[in-house]
């Protein structure tokens, strides 16, 4: 019997067992991902902040990338911010990259360097400086620029101002007396009329974040009017996927007494024909503008309605958005005060609007360390034939219920 083949298996076996080790020694953390909810994720954006056992120059000219412990195959990570901790030796970084995963999955990452690994060519695109951007993807245009009229209009505040809907119509939401993006709101008394977020002029903190998965916005300063409120906005804008994310925070440094506050609001001018929501029950509501005022002075859509949008029936074209996080706590665990908290659908000189009302034109003392956060998704889509709302139905369930990330950084020496 010929013993040089089992002899160059065995040893090939030792090789591969031995370069397996020393791969797993070599890797900068372990990142396990498992599917809770029984959904297909053709495309998910996995983020989350990790220890990395590197100085901060590291990272630059040299790629982070994801290895799957099963396939081997290799994805490109891409660091959001990373903040240098030289004494320690280590750099605490953000990091986001893409996966699909079937239903009930589990996958296993390890997180290398390599320098061979190129960054991917997504459609993500930005134009611009500072606060005047457009950005882009082979969905939608998000136009943040400032123009040099109406007033509301001048301000460099870095809030939407126009929504291209690209899917084959090219359709362009505005708003020709504003922002269509122009929550947080808030009223005090001393005031005629309401402020905005959009009303910021060049907020005091301000980083833009750019790279080929997501372009992130991050802005933060005291609200117009309302030097009480302490302001945080910031946009997400991810390559190759029909949604954008907000997020808003309101804290109060100071008592203040408010008879409106607003949040989650888009206006546009009259391209819509009809309205939908979701309750939460689970109830899927949908009817004209004219046929709303009997139903919602009846029965107001909820504040935490999971999602909301505006379409035309005619054309198919669609914007809405999903609640992705809702949460009036002050700092202390105790609810902040609200009035009459509701969903509310509006129309006024040809615009139709939708926000959520946190206190409604009621005059509402609000104690310092109140505080109001939530995060939405606004998805452009086409209305299905079979079910007008299967595309936000479809990344509703994705996006409220995300997948399970567990981070295992491998600490320093």
């Amino acid at each position: 019997m010929n013993r040089y083949p089992i002899i160059i298996v065995i040893f090939f076996i030792i090789y591969l067992v031995f370069s397996f080790s020393l791969s797993q020694n070599n890797n900068l953390g372990k990142i396990i991902l498992s599917e809770p909810d029984g959904l297909v994720r053709e495309v998910e954006y996995v983020e989350f902040p990790i220890q990395l056992p590197l100085k901060n120059e590291d990272l630059q000219n040299k790629n982070l990338i994801a290895i799957d412990s099963a396939s081997q195959e290799k994805i490109y990570c891409q660091v959001i911010s990373e903040k240098n901790f030289p004494e320690k030796n280590m750099t605490a970084a953000r990091v986001v990259f893409p996966v699909s995963m079937a239903a009930h999955s589990t996958k296993t990452f390890f997180l290398k360097i390599e320098r061979e690994v190129e960054a991917p060519v997504t459609d993500l695109r930005i134009e611009g400086e500072g606060l005047d951007l457009i950005i882009q993807n082979k969905y939608y245009q998000a136009d943040l620029s400032r123009r040099a009229e109406p007033e509301p209009k001048i301000h460099n505040s870095g809030q939407i101002q126009e929504l291209l809907i690209k899917l084959g119509y090219n359709q362009l939401l505005t708003n020709a007396e504003d922002r269509i993006h122009w929550a947080p709101n808030f009223k005090r008394e001393e005031i005629e009329w309401y402020t905005t977020i959009a009303h910021w002029e060049n907020p005091k903190e301000y980083r833009l974040d750019s790279g080929e998965y997501l372009i992130r916005t991050v802005r933060r300063d005291a609200a117009p009017e309302h030097p009480e409120i302490m302001l945080s906005a910031v946009y997400k804008f991810y390559a190759g996927v029909p949604f954008f994310r907000f997020y808003s925070e309101m804290e109060f440094t100071s008592d203040l007494p408010l008879e409106l506050l607003r949040n989650d609001e888009m206006t546009t001018d009259s391209m819509f024909t009809h309205l939908a929501f979701q309750r939460p029950d689970g109830e899927v509501a949908t009817m004209t503008f004219k046929e709303r005022f009997p139903i919602l002075n009846e029965n107001p859509i909820e504040a935490n309605a999971p999602w909301i949008c505006f379409y035309n029936v005619e054309h198919g074209f669609a914007f809405g958005s999903i609640r992705l996080k809702y949460d009036n706590h002050g700092y202390l665990g105790d609810l902040s005060p609200t009035y009459q908290a509701h969903t509310q659908i509006g129309e006024w000189l040809d615009r139709k609007y939708w926000n959520r009302r946190l206190i409604h034109d009621h005059m509402i003392g609000v104690p310092a360390g109140s505080r109001y956060m939530e995060e939405n998704a606004y998805l452009v889509f086409s209305i299905g034939e079979a079910d007008r709302f299967e595309n936000i139905k479809y990344w509703a369930e994705r996006l409220r219920n995300p997948v399970n990330v567990f981070v295992y950084p491998r600490m320093g020496e």
